[in-house]
């Protein structure tokens, strides 16, 4: 059994009030629309979960499906409280991308976080908003739109890193710096990281759908409708930068084809004019050594008046070659 993570619990009052707690001394009774309850669980024991379940009588959900992080983001209603699923997306300290699925259980005045290990909106969202807040004016749906808002941002900023990579590669290739081996293992890693972000996002569609349409009562009974409406925008925006980011990994493949093709074609140049001198050379040696008489060539200097004009040829081509820039 995993090790029981400490429990965070954190009450915002709207007069700026906000306090952090502990799990025992959570009353529901006191809790007012004045009032909003985040706690947040950093890891997935049953024992915890159990005891924060019961101490907000939510019992109604089955454990099972909370403990199982490799299900599609989805969205279960029940009585006075619904439950949700997302996957973000985390940065290791090395910019690979990691997988960081977290369950939202939202009730009135009530939200419930869990999830394995640090997530890092999340503890921006505490940083940034250390000392008296406002965020007691909120009812739970704001608040849980302010986190799915930061759940995008995750994915937008997994592909700057990408984005990043990708430029840096379009330079080298550029320059004409890019190693064959190496470039093509750089290009595996982005497509395989660009595969895992369309794979982990694309399933959030029904949740963001299902959270904008009026018939989902907690939102439509919100002042928060508008803010799930622009979510599922700023959804297809994060979709739209999804497939932007993918093509761009794949043009890579064709800016390198054409830097290749590029030079094959000047070594074919150089290898054709390569081949024209020494042909036209043949041709002089060839003319020289038929069967006839030329006092100028009926001695030694000959030999090297044949080797002046071959040289002199040689060079003759190479500078107009070089001025026409066939080489």
């Amino acid at each position: 059994m995993k090790k029981s993570p400490d429990i965070q619990v954190y009450l915002y009052n709207a007069k700026g009030q906000d306090e952090k707690l502990d799990l025992e001394d959570v009353k529901l009774s006191k809790l007012g629309d004045d009032r909003l309850l985040w706690i947040n669980i950093p890891g997935r024991n049953e024992e915890t979960i159990d005891r924060v379940f019961k101490k907000l009588k939510v019992e109604k959900v089955p454990l099972e499906s909370v403990l199982n992080i490799g299900e599609r983001p989805k969205l279960d209603k029940f009585e006075d409280f619904y439950r949700f699923f997302i996957v973000s997306v985390e940065l290791k300290k090395d910019k690979d991308l990691k997988r960081a699925p977290i369950d939202f259980l939202v009730g009135k005045n009530f939200v419930i976080t869990i999830h394995d290990g640090d997530v890092g909106y999340f503890d921006e969202f505490r940083e940034r908003e250390k000392g008296e807040t406002q965020i007691g004016e909120l009812d739970a749906e704001s608040f849980v739109a302010t986190f799915l808002d930061l759940h995008i941002v995750s994915y937008f900023r997994a592909l700057e890193i990408i984005e990043s990579k990708v430029d840096k590669l379009d330079e080298d290739i550029l320059k004409e710096k890019a190693n064959e081996s190496e470039f093509l293992s750089h290009v595996v890693i982005l497509r395989a990281d660009i595969a895992k972000l369309r794979r982990w996002f694309l399933p959030h569609r029904d949740l963001f759908y299902a959270l904008s349409r009026p018939d989902f009562l907690p939102v439509a009974k919100s002042d928060s409708t508008e803010d799930f409406k622009m979510l599922a925008v700023h959804f297809e925006n994060a979709v739209d930068a999804i497939e932007s980011g993918r093509d761009t990994v794949l043009s890579l493949f064709d800016l390198y084809a054409s830097k290749s093709a590029e030079r094959m074609n000047k070594i074919v140049q150089r290898l054709t004019f390569v081949t024209v001198i020494m042909g036209s050379l043949g041709v002089i040696a060839g003319t020289l050594g038929m069967n006839f008489k030329w006092q100028a060539f009926e001695s030694e200097t000959g030999f090297w008046i044949t080797i002046i004009m071959m040289s002199f040829l040689t060079i003759a081509l190479t500078i107009i070659a070089r001025w026409r820039s066939w080489i």
